[in-house]
């Protein structure tokens, strides 16, 4: 980073996680992704954006969320869920169905092409999505700025509805104990990983990290620099090592912080200008899908027994990311929303190609032209 760029970014971000410390402290949920999305969407819109961060800081940053998802990613837990597996997991493969019958609608309704409306509105990996908008003659700049809303809204929104649905509790320790996912609440405020010796858990999480991108471009992964390192940092928790090398505190923070504003910044006045017109039909799409998908998970949770709020929360459409910044908020499963979260991220990821296939073929029986029937000699 240039010296210009430090002297810039390193207050606002120092604000903004200070704001949200303080918003935390009178309660308000997830101030920090929350927050920093509305700030980034403030200066982008207004022209006062400073100077991109470097691309090494965005890689880093998304490295660090994969350590993090991969410390509590864990597959054991789909078993422990008993007869509750099936069920949260068809609401998981039942995501993106629901989201083809409701990006035909917006198709309909925005007149868009239906590749277009069908990436915009798929929930998983929107970075990889947005890449391969232009293989299937879909329109990229929509794409993205749809993908991008629906992590917005979702973001904004989970809190409220997780507030509502009952699910802001206090931690509990049994549960953290059981799943191996607590960490030392005693850790002072600046901490940035869960462990006493701060230096020896941040060279596991950097380790986890490098090798994870290393690994995640090598084999060509959808949005290596996060799943990469989240599948690493998956395999070292999961062969038997303690998660204390994950981000917390400080560091947490900070991490939420900078995804915030990698999503609020792509709401710039050219951008939203150009998409004015479908705002709100981008906006009732994407309610509609989440309210879906919340209407089943709110039914799932109750057929089983979990807490509505963190089926609400492994199931939702929205960005991990965020999701991941709401959970941790509001002392929800983490464990249970990550690895569900993770899991349709992956499979999303693995059925990409399939479903691009199908795009093309509804695209081109779209393009091809009807025959012409005559009446009469």
């Amino acid at each position: 980073m240039t010296r210009w760029r430090a002297v810039v970014w390193v207050p606002l971000l120092a604000a903004v996680v200070v704001a949200a410390e303080l918003l935390e402290r009178v309660h308000v949920p997830a101030p920090q992704m929350v927050l920093a999305i509305v700030v980034g969407a403030l200066l982008a819109m207004t022209g006062r954006l400073p100077a991109p961060l470097p691309e090494r800081v965005s890689t880093a940053t998304h490295a660090m969320m994969g350590v993090l998802m991969g410390s509590y990613l864990q597959l054991s837990l789909l078993t422990s869920l008993g007869g509750a597996l099936l069920p949260v997991l068809a609401i998981t493969l039942m995501t993106p169905v629901i989201g083809v019958l409701v990006s035909i609608g917006y198709a309909r309704v925005a007149k868009v092409g239906l590749p277009t409306s069908f990436l915009g509105l798929l929930a998983g990996g929107s970075a990889a999505v947005i890449v391969v908008a232009d293989e299937v003659d879909a329109d990229a700049r929509q794409v993205a700025f749809m993908q991008y809303l629906r992590v917005a809204l979702v973001a904004i929104s989970a809190p409220v509805v997780v507030a509502l649905l009952g699910g802001e509790k206090p931690v509990d320790t049994g549960s953290a104990e059981l799943f191996g996912i607590g960490t030392d609440q005693g850790l002072p405020w600046w901490t940035i990983v869960a462990r006493e010796d701060q230096a020896a858990g941040l060279s596991i999480a950097v380790v986890l990290g490098f090798v994870g991108l290393a690994v995640g471009r090598k084999l060509r992964l959808p949005s290596p620099d996060l799943i990469g390192p989240m599948l690493a940092a998956a395999v070292f928790t999961a062969v038997g090592f303690t998660r204390d090398y994950a981000p917390t505190n400080l560091f947490q923070e900070l991490l939420f912080v900078l995804i915030g504003f990698e999503v609020g910044t792509r709401f710039t006045r050219p951008v939203v200008a150009a998409m004015a017109r479908m705002i709100p039909a981008m906006i009732a799409a994407i309610a509609t899908l989440s309210a879906a998908v919340g209407a089943l998970a709110v039914g799932v949770a109750a057929l089983v027994g979990l807490e509505p709020s963190d089926v609400y929360l492994a199931t939702t459409p929205g960005g991990i990311n965020a999701v991941l910044a709401v959970a941790g908020d509001m002392n929800a499963d983490m464990a249970l929303i990550t690895t569900v979260q993770s899991v349709r991220l992956i499979l999303v990821m693995l059925s990409l190609p399939l479903l691009l296939r199908l795009l093309r073929r509804l695209s081109a029986r779209e393009a091809a032209p009807r025959p012409h029937v005559t009446v009469g000699g």
